[in-house]
């Protein structure tokens, strides 16, 4: 690794990617595209059964220079957080992103967050919005605002591709748990904020994800059963641990996302999943409370959205 690679201000990015070929590249090409420089690209292939690691390499003999570097490396085991952490065992910048191969960075993104960091040194993470395409149509994610591990534990503003953070803060706050295959942004998100950084939050909109129909969330909750609420369970441990003053209503929460998740598992068409959840999110929320569960249980299951904003403020 060169010695340009290894300065203050280089940004590594950590990419993981698994059997997209053609995505990768157009994601390759967006942070090509990126007006800051040096540049440190880090893609971690998450041991494709096609050719993608032979495009990223002859991607990557193309379009490498002095201040834009690429590494590819590998990691056998299989899922994006253990690909994260490989990665992020690789950085040796002071600052890092992770993104996805399946999405891409708007051209001054990078730019941005590190003239943020110029105007504000003592903060450990830069966050943002960003802008979410589907079959539905585009959607902005939440606001960066108010209490943010309330904010992230609901609506996850701490979503891998809306943030950048100190290499060495996200180290001590225990990097990327590759035991939880699903919600792992989610969960990562929780162990930063519980170390209570310094964020800033930049106003306008840096990245665009594409919802892909094989990504790792799938389009069914119920595929993945027992993987979220393993998720949920891990977050609540980190929570308890905490000594936070406001742990009850951040338990609160978790248990209105496992009450969501039941919905969902019974929209879904399988009660069986659905039940016990919903009855492990009651008997855990106390008793004055439980008919706000059983609201965002019952609201989220007839196929509404937003149940928090209604019921949010009394959890």
């Amino acid at each position: 690794m060169k010695d340009t690679i290894c300065q203050n201000d280089c940004m590594s990015i950590v990419v993981p990617v698994y059997n997209r070929p053609e995505l990768v590249v157009r994601c390759l090409e967006s942070i090509k595209a990126q007006t800051y420089r040096p540049l440190h690209i880090i893609v971690v292939d998450n041991a494709s059964s096609d050719d993608t690691a032979d495009r990223v390499s002859v991607w990557m003999d193309s379009n490498a220079a002095s201040d834009f570097t690429v590494e590819l490396i590998s990691e056998s085991r299989s899922g994006a957080a253990y690909a994260r952490e490989r990665g992020l065992g690789k950085v040796r910048t002071e600052k890092v992103m992770f993104f996805d191969s399946d999405d891409t960075m708007r051209p001054e993104c990078v730019d941005t967050v590190m003239d943020a960091w110029m105007s504000a040194p003592e903060v450990e993470i830069v966050a943002w919005r960003v802008a979410i395409h589907s079959e539905d149509g585009v959607r902005i994610t939440h606001a960066i605002e108010g209490s943010l591990l309330e904010r992230h534990l609901v609506h996850a503003v701490l979503r891998t591709q809306g943030y950048a953070v100190k290499t060495e803060f996200i180290r001590r706050a225990g990097g990327w748990k590759g035991e939880f295959p699903v919600w792992n942004d989610l969960e990562t998100g929780v162990r930063l904020l519980l170390n209570q950084p310094e964020v800033k939050a930049l106003p306008d909109l840096y990245v665009d994800v594409f919802h892909q129909e094989e990504s790792i969330t799938g389009v069914r909750f119920s595929d993945k059963a027992g993987k979220w609420e393993k998720s949920l369970d891990g977050i609540e441990r980190n929570i308890k641990g905490s000594g936070r003053k406001d742990t009850s209503r951040l338990l609160g929460i978790i248990s209105y996302r496992r009450a969501i998740l039941a919905a969902y598992y019974a929209r879904e068409g399988n009660p069986e999943l659905a039940h016990p959840l919903y009855r492990r999110a009651l008997s855990e929320t106390v008793k004055i409370k439980r008919p706000l569960i059983r609201f965002a249980y019952h609201w989220t299951r007839l196929g509404m959205r937003g149940a928090f904003s209604i019921i949010g403020r009394f959890l």
